[in-house]
């Protein structure tokens, strides 16, 4: 007999829910440590960055501009690298030396600034490059990643590397190998991928930790506020205004 819909609703629910517990139990160490960098970066008038290729880009579109959300998050977002321009040209661009280096090169890091790179394999060219030349920039670098995944992988890139292996600091996304988790009877591969979700769970968590010290410290964090609220698209202006010179997408 075939299941009915609630139950494949209720697997994957719990599997979402499993990873999201696993990461706040044995992550929060790593969240906390992230957060720190955060809140240096802000105090030294830093950026943070955020890079990934494929979905992976995704995260970095969910950070920028979002209510709740901290203001000083440049995404780059608006590359090949995206599968919004194209999904063959993203996984390509994935693969290829020297892209990497060269996207970051033109969004202008600075020393004071922190890059957060999201992959959840970790191994081909673009998320070690990008790692590998933020930290020879001076930047401190945050991977999102899957430990357990990574490890059983091959490097794919000429530094022989795994993202974990090369950042400052690793929050690991507990996702499983090949990212969906979903065994349905007839089905010939998993289905119901669950990276993204818990990619936003760790950044919107770094993030609130982030703003937490910062309050602690007697700084005003830099959130954005709804456009819906009252008060909230002068709120933004002002953000807009402080932190257009480093951040492209205003």
């Amino acid at each position: 007999m075939d299941e009915e819909p609630s139950s494949i609703v209720s697997r994957y629910l719990e599997l979402v829910e499993s990873i999201l517990e696993r990461i706040a139990l044995e992550e929060e160490a790593s969240i906390e440590e992230a957060s720190g960098i955060l809140v240096d970066a802000y105090i030294n008038n830093g950026v943070l960055h955020v890079v990934g290729a494929g979905h992976s880009a995704i995260i970095g579109e969910e950070m920028f501009y979002r209510a709740g959300g901290l203001a000083f998050i440049n995404p780059l977002i608006d590359s090949d690298i995206s599968v919004h321009r194209s999904a063959s040209r993203a996984s390509a661009l994935e693969k290829l030396q020297g892209y990497a280096e060269t996207l970051l090169h033109s969004q202008g890091l600075e020393k004071n600034d922190a890059v957060l790179v999201v992959s959840t394999s970790g191994v081909n060219v673009f998320p070690v490059e990008a790692a590998v030349y933020a930290k020879n920039t001076g930047c401190r670098v945050i991977a999102v990643t899957s430990r357990d995944y990574s490890a059983s992988l091959k490097p794919r890139n000429p530094y022989g590397k795994r993202l974990y292996e090369v950042a400052d600091v690793t929050v690991d996304n507990k996702v499983p190998p090949g990212d969906a988790s979903l065994d349905i009877r007839g089905v010939p591969v998993r289905v119901a991928p669950v990276s993204t979700i818990a990619n936003s769970f760790i950044v919107h968590s770094i993030s609130a930790l982030t703003a937490m010290k910062l309050a602690e410290r007697g700084e005003k964090p830099p959130v954005w506020m709804s456009i819906h609220l009252p008060g909230g698209r002068e709120h933004n202006a002002g953000l807009i205004e402080k932190y257009r010179p480093r951040i492209r997408l205003f």
